[in-house]
This record gives structure tokens, C-alpha cells and sequence, in this order.
């Protein structure tokens, strides 16, 4: 993985990290002494449910379980 640095006003500037190829990183070097890293993933084609079951992991639930229609509520928010 090659890495490339430049600076925070370089960043303002600029949108470097559109030409990156993917797994290739950025080093961003502020001023102040902070150290930013973006990394391009290519993450490939993204699929709604799977990214959906994952939030619902990540959640913990909480309180008692409640069966809910949402495709009754969305019709009743239409109208």
C-alpha cells in the first residue's frame, strides 16, 4: 500500500483523494502537529439490506420488542 503525504492547505485546495486508486492512502500533516490518514477502500457495490442488517447488529435493542407496519405507516404519511 503506497502512501502519500501532503499538507492541511494542500487538502483545502484540492480534492486529492479522488486520485487515489484503491488501498492507496493519504497522510494528511496540519500545522498543529495532527496527522489525518484517508485510506480509499474499494468497497464495491453497496447493497441497502445488508449495510440495514448490519446497523440492526451493531444496535443493541433496547426495551420490549414492538411489532410495527411500517408499510401501513408510510402510506398513512402520504396521504
Amino acid at each position: 500500500m503506497t502512501q502519500k503525504h501532503i499538507s492541511g492547505r494542500q487538502l483545502r485546495h484540492g480534492s486529492p483523494e479522488e486520485s487515489l486508486s484503491p488501498g492507496e492512502s493519504l497522510i494528511v500533516k496540519k500545522r498543529g502537529g495532527k496527522v489525518f490518514r484517508l485510506t480509499r477502500t474499494d468497497s464495491g457495490g453497496r447493497d441497502i439490506n445488508t449495510q440495514m442488517d448490519q446497523i440492526f447488529k451493531d444496535i443493541p435493542p433496547e426495551g420490549p420488542r414492538l411489532r410495527t407496519d411500517l408499510a401501513r405507516l408510510l402510506q398513512e404519511e402520504r396521504e
